[in-house]
């Protein structure tokens, strides 16, 4: 009787293992924006719980219970938002106290003005640079800075200030697009003598052109501890395509969805389990549908991915794009198309 107890104890609890480990589900939602008729791009912080918006140049933070709180106005030539893994501090850009915009942070504390680097310059577009990404802690942002001809990547710590991550010789520019949450790693684009841009990692300070000298494209994203990042890397046939990279396993091409000779694809985001978001197909032509890749499943049609998980996504309802994937990879936002209307939506998976 005894050993029959115990064995009926482990198949309950190999039972249960199991039904927790096929337990995923999915939701999906679409988001009643707070402002119509313009532009949006979304920040996740670490568990999906705050989002940052950026609505045509105003900054909202996002949660599920208290909806859209209205931050100010920030730079309405500027779609860049950033969040910290926790969600108290947003980073974009404002026109703060001048005419010029600024990189900014939003804090519990209140508004912070970046500043920008000893060599920066407002003459175009009347603006000092914008905010883009922020560490973990929220005590690391990273973004653009305009020079008088062109425009550097910079890093700000409340200690050090705001300081130029540089730019190649000339007039051509770099940006500093995403940070580690670690704050060890940044990563964004620096452009070839020619023009296009080339994807960057800054380490130390120091500008790495890790996918080598002559790839053109940009790195997009990067994953917590810094050892995985992503982007779009151009093909031989001129096209982007999203990539994945890490030092230990090299270049990874991500290909596309529909893998047609005129289609395209960028990763916009990786969670710390791997899954990259983005979006893929031909945005002269076909049109293009978020994506969701992972190294086991490869790419597929993020719907796809969220119907087989229970997700209710209306009929007709194309997910055209995935702009922002949480760093525990439970929740992702992003746009969609119904035949009459674009919007946004957010879908969060239960694990």
């Amino acid at each position: 009787m005894k050993k029959w107890l115990v064995n009926a104890g482990l198949l309950c609890l190999c039972s249960s293992l199991c039904l927790s480990a096929q337990a995923a589900t999915a939701t999906f939602q679409t988001i009643s924006d707070p402002v119509q008729g313009t532009w949006s791009n979304y920040a996740l912080s670490g568990d999906g719980t705050v989002m940052a918006a950026n609505y045509g140049g105003e900054i909202y933070r996002w949660t599920a219970t208290g909806g859209f709180q209205n931050l100010g106005l920030g730079d309405s030539f500027s779609s860049s938002i950033g969040i910290s893994r926790d969600g108290s501090t947003i980073i974009s850009g404002s026109s703060g106290t001048e005419p010029m915009t600024s990189p900014t942070l939003w804090t519990k504390s209140g508004v912070v003005d970046l500043g920008h680097p000893r060599n920066g310059c407002w003459q175009i577009g009347n603006s000092w640079g914008s905010g883009y990404g922020i560490s973990g802690d929220g005590k690391v942002a990273v973004g653009l800075a305009w020079t008088c001809t062109a425009a550097e990547g910079f890093v700000w710590t409340d200690k050090s200030g705001n300081v130029s991550l540089g730019h190649p010789a000339g007039n051509h520019s770099s940006r500093a697009s995403a940070i580690s949450a670690n704050a060890k790693t940044i990563v964004g684009f620096w452009e070839d003598p020619t023009g296009p841009r080339r994807p960057v990692r800054w380490v130390g300070g120091k500008h790495d052109l890790f996918l080598g000298s002559t790839t053109l494209g940009e790195a997009t994203a990067v994953n917590s501890n810094g050892t995985q990042i992503v982007g779009q890397a151009y093909n031989a046939s001129g096209n982007g395509v999203a990539f994945s990279y890490s030092d230990k396993g090299g270049l990874h091409s991500l290909g596309t969805i529909r893998h047609s000779t005129t289609d395209q694809s960028i990763a916009n985001g990786i969670s710390d389990d791997g899954r990259v978001v983005g979006w893929s197909g031909d945005p002269f032509g076909a049109g293009i549908e978020a994506f969701s890749w992972t190294s086991h499943s490869g790419m597929k049609k993020l719907a796809t991915v969220l119907k087989s998980l229970g997700a209710n996504i209306p009929a007709g309802t194309i997910l055209t794009t995935a702009v922002s994937i949480s760093a525990d990879g439970t929740t992702m936002a992003g746009q969609y198309f119904d035949g009459q209307k674009f919007g946004n939506w957010i879908a969060h998976i239960t694990k």
